[in-house]
């Protein structure tokens, strides 16, 4: 008797250039956009007041 393949189907062939491209650029999420945000003013902010600090006491 022949063997018969039930609701058998062709697989997409996705390569992993393909997958990269795809996930390559995607849109930030608001929240992440604050936390850039707070995080260089926090950190530019930092720095300025320990430059200040360290040059007026010498």
């Amino acid at each position: 008797m022949p063997e018969v393949k039930v609701r058998q189907q062709e697989q997409p062939v996705v390569t992993a250039a393909q997958a990269r491209a795809d996930d390559e650029y995607f849109e930030l999420q608001p929240i992440e956009k604050k936390l850039i945000t707070y995080s260089l003013v926090l950190g530019i902010g930092l720095l300025v007041v320990f430059i200040l600090a360290f040059e007026v006491f010498k």
